[in-house]
This record gives structure tokens, sequence and C-alpha cells, in this order.
């Protein structure tokens, strides 16, 4: 996890048109190394934990961890679906 939150922190400092693309994909990756529901839940609850950091929070620019948030939105209710 400490890898994908430097990811996107490194993001939100240099934040460009097209960035939510790398974000998505840095978000998906992470996630894609946990199999089942709660273990892919937590890691969804601990990344949001990381991302609404005050540190964290002071280098988002360009409201890229609200997108991110966003995306951990839709990728929670696509593997709630997945796994009912």
């Amino acid at each position: 996890m400490d890898e994908t939150v430097r990811l996107l922190v490194n993001l939100a400092c240099s934040y460009r048109p097209g960035t939510i693309i790398a974000a998505e994909q840095a978000v998906d990756t992470y996630l894609a190394a946990f199999e089942g529901y709660r273990a892919r839940k937590a890691a969804i609850d601990a990344l949001y934990h990381e991302l609404a950091s005050p540190i964290h929070r002071a280098r988002n620019r360009g409201g890229l961890f609200e997108q991110v948030e966003l995306h951990l939105q839709r990728r929670h209710r696509e593997m709630a679906r997945l796994f009912q």
C-alpha cells in the first residue's frame, strides 16, 4: 500500500490532465493483489484512510484524491455485485 499511496501523492503533486488515468490504474493494480471481498474491502478502507491523512491531503492538488475516492467507490460497488 505504501508504494501506491506514494505514487498517488506524487501524481497529485504534479497534477496534469490525464493524471486520473494513471491514478486509477495504480489503484486497480493495488486492489488486484487482494483475493475475495473482505480482503479487497479492507484494502479499499486502508487506502481511504491513508489518503485522508492530513499529511497527504496537504499535497492533494487538482482534486486527484477526490477522483480516486470516486473510483474506489465504483470499484466497491462492482465488487459487491461480483461477490454476491
